[in-house]
Parts: C-alpha cells; sequence; structure tokens
C-alpha cells in the first residue's frame, strides 16, 4: 500500500518546541517588561485587517505591499491581508475606539506574530515574532529620545552583542518635495550605473532607491543627495535636538544617510538598531517618527513614533551572548502512577485533587513495570512519583517516592491537601534528574 509522505511546515515557517517554547516565551515576556516599565500599555490586535488599510499607510509602492503580503479574498469577496507589520492596526484600532487624542499622550504597545512572503535564512522568517510600540499625541523631539532610550536599555538589559543605533532624518512634507527633485535629478543622471530595480523605484518611490542593497549601485548612491543637507529649519531643529538629547543621556548613534526605511509613512527621526553578530539581517530593531500617518488614516491629525523589534532575532543575539533565559524545569511536579488498571479511577482522583491544591499533576495510567513510571517522570521534569499498587489500593494509602533524595514514604489516600503540603515543602531541590536514583 502506497503511502504519503508526513505533512512539513511550509517554508520560512518554525516550529518551536519544548523547551525552546517556553524560553522564546520568555524572551518576548521580557521584551515587554521593559515596554511597561516606559508606560506602554498593550493592545491585542487581529491576525488580518483589509488590504486597504496596509496600502494606504505603508504605501502602494513598497515591496511589501507589492511583493511579501499574504492576501486572500474571503467568501464576501472582500480582500483582506495578513498583518505584515503592526503600526497600520495598531492605529486603526487606536482611531476606531477613540484612543488618539490631540490634548493628550497616549503609548500602546503590541507583540505577535507577521506575516511576509520573503526569502527565508537566519533571522528571517515568513511568520516571525514582533514586539512594538507607539507614542501618539502631541509629541516633542524629546518624546523620540525617550522611545531610543527605552530600545538602549533593552539592548543593555540583555547585554546584546556588537548593536548600534543608525539615526537619520527623513525631514517633513515642506522639505521632501525639494530633496525628491534633487535626488530624482542625480538618479536619472546616473541610471547607468544603476539596477532595473532602482529604476522602477526612481519613477515610483525615489527615497527607496537609498536602501538598494545591489554591490553594482553602492559607488553611486554613497554620493548621492543627502536629505540631512535639505531639511527645512523646523526639521532640522527637530533633528539637532534629537541629537542633543541621545548625547546628554549617554546614547551613542551613528548617522546614516541612506537610512531610510521600508515604509512610506516615515518623516523626521528614522532610526535601527543593528548588530554585526547578526550578519546579514543585522537590524533587530526599527522604527520612527509618522507625523500625519494618524490622518491619513482617517483619525486625528497627531504627530506618532513607534518601533518595531523581531523576537527571533533577539533570540539569536541573546543566544550568542550567552543571556538566554534557562530551560523550565517542566511543570509537572509529580507524577500518579497506576500499576494496573484497577487503580486508574484512584490515580484520577488524587491527580484531580492534587491539581485543585494547586499542584501540577499528570497521572501515567498505563502500567507495565515501575522502570516505565520512573521514565515518564524523567521527561515530565516531575519531582515526585505516586505508587498505586494493589496492596495500596486496599490499604486506601499512597507511596510518594521524593525523587530528588530517594526518600518514599506511605500516605493516606484521602489527604491530598497533606501530599500538597508535603510537595510545596520539599520540592525546591536543584539536584539534576540525571542523579536520580530509580530504587
Amino acid at each position: 500500500m502506497n503511502v504519503e509522505a508526513p505533512i512539513r511546515a511550509p517554508r520560512g515557517i518554525k516550529d518551536i518546541l519544548p523547551p525552546d517554547a517556553a524560553r522564546f516565551e520568555t524572551v518576548l515576556k521580557e521584551a515587554e517588561a521593559i515596554l511597561a516599565l516606559g508606560g506602554f500599555q498593550k493592545v491585542l490586535l487581529p491576525m488580518f485587517e483589509s488590504t486597504s488599510l496596509f496600502a494606504r499607510s505603508i504605501g502602494g509602492a513598497t515591496d511589501i505591499v507589492e511583493k511579501e503580503m499574504y492576501t486572500f479574498l474571503d467568501k464576501g469577496g472582500d480582500q483582506y491581508s495578513l498583518r505584515p507589520e503592526g503600526t497600520a492596526s495598531l492605529l486603526r484600532a487606536a482611531i476606531e475606539h477613540r484612543l488618539v487624542d490631540p490634548s493628550r499622550v497616549i503609548r500602546l504597545a503590541y507583540s505577535g506574530p507577521m506575516f511576509r512572503h520573503e526569502r527565508p535564512q537566519a533571522g528571517r522568517l515568513r511568520q516571525f515574532t514582533q514586539i512594538g510600540a507607539e507614542v501618539l499625541g502631541p509629541l516633542t523631539p524629546s518624546d523620540d529620545v525617550d522611545l531610543l532610550s527605552l530600545l538602549h536599555r533593552m539592548a543593555i538589559d540583555f547585554a546584546l552583542p556588537s548593536w548600534s543605533l543608525l539615526l537619520n532624518s527623513l525631514g517633513c512634507p515642506l522639505c521632501r518635495p525639494a530633496y525628491r527633485e534633487s535626488l530624482v535629478s542625480f538618479l536619472l543622471a546616473h541610471s547607468g550605473s544603476l539596477c532595473e530595480t532602482c529604476h522602477r523605484r526612481t519613477a515610483q518611490n525615489p527615497l527607496r532607491v537609498l536602501d538598494c542593497k545591489v554591490p553594482s549601485c553602492q559607488e553611486t548612491l554613497e554620493r548621492a543627495p543627502r536629505i540631512t543637507e535639505h531639511l527645512c529649519p523646523k526639521s532640522r531643529d527637530h533633528f539637532e535636538e534629537v541629537k542633543r538629547g541621545l548625547d546628554a543621556l549617554d546614547i551613542p548613534y551613528v548617522l546614516s544617510h541612506r537610512l531610510v526605511r521600508g515604509l512610506d509613512y516615515y518623516t523626521e527621526t528614522t532610526f535601527e538598531f543593528v548588530s554585526d553578530a547578526l550578519g546579514a539581517q543585522s537590524t533587530w530593531a526599527a522604527g520612527g517618527r509618522y507625523d500625519g500617518l494618524t490622518a491619513e488614516l482617517g483619525g486625528p491629525d497627531v504627530p506618532g513614533i513607534g518601533f518595531a523589534a523581531g523576537i527571533e532575532r533577539l533570540w539569536l543575539l541573546r543566544e550568542k551572548a550567552g543571556t538566554l533565559p534557562a530551560p523550565e524545569r517542566h511543570p509537572v511536579r509529580i507524577l500518579v502512577f497506576s500499576m494496573d488498571a484497577k487503580g486508574n479511577g484512584a490515580a484520577l482522583d488524587l491527580v484531580r485533587k492534587l491539581r485543585k491544591e494547586g499542584i501540577p499533576a499528570s497521572g501515567h495510567f498505563s502500567g507495565g513495570k515501575i522502570k516505565s513510571a520512573f521514565r515518564q517522570a524523567e521527561r515530565d521534569g516531575a519531582l515526585f512519583l505516586a505508587i498505586l499498587g494493589e496492596d495500596e489500593l486496599r490499604q486506601e494509602t499512597v507511596q510518594i517516592k521524593n525523587l530528588t533524595t530517594g526518600e518514599q514514604k506511605a500516605w493516606p489516600l484521602n489527604d491530598a491537601k497533606t501530599i500538597a503540603d508535603r510537595i510545596r515543602t520539599e520540592g525546591t531541590s536543584s539536584i539534576p534528574l540525571s542523579t536520580r536514583q530509580e530504587t
């Protein structure tokens, strides 16, 4: 008979298995804790949105919208997309539920999976996890500095290796048109040394040309006009104040005149936190100002600034630095072993009572030799083994064995509270599981 090959995960999708799943969640929670210190409140966002939301916010001529979004029609014929990033979704929610107010500042955060159809490689997946933060309201350059200081805190607390902050300004709607005209003139004059993608972007979205990674384009693009030399007085003052604020806090940065990011909504301050330890995928957090985006999406015209950090990349960096959370011991602290089917009912009842007492418990109901119960306890990370055989059932007792010390004692089967108290008292040993005895 023909046996079909097992179904595998789609390309670019990664399963995270125990014990790494718990460690991954801890990395995420520790990042969320830093945002909580910054006064950010978490918003839970939907996995998919109307495609038009991303086209309006990210920009129809960006690679994300043109090539990378997972888009589908639902049964009603409406077009939706899995979220490729979190800012647009969060702003949509903030506007819809009237959280945006021109008279006050609000700090919101999000986390969860994002989806982009990219070429998978180390640190780049088609489903990846991000944590992000957005500040909306009557902002000043000091708010830019404050957000950057929070990411700086994350880099320091996690001991990330070889990291640096890249900084640039993209100006405002007043000064950007003149720079765009200067840039386009330069690109057309040097089109012979640029790739086909640069030619297309010159016509559609010229700032994105500066983000080109094709080696043959680099020498030409390094000579392109710099937007920081075309800033209007207001944008120039804004950028200078941001730099002064970073200097005052001793946060190092590198000016990067070709840093434009891949999204159309950015204005003024833009930034990336990068690390040489990640290779080609060097960015682990990035963001910037997006003044005007809330108005573009139908809300009040208030400034905004935000960032997103990739949890997979934070994981890789912390792994290199040796600061990943230690694997947690499996939560099962006691395994209840029924030596044959006659004891399954009593074993189930004891498991239920122990759980009611707050003790993580599981059952081993398949009977067999006692060695099989010890092996299961080893796999579960259990600290205690409860044994129910014929003698115990007849005497209405249960043998409780401390798998760390080897001590074993009979306890009344109906006294789950006393058993739970003993587990809580004795279950703090850190002796490795491999040192336990099976006798």
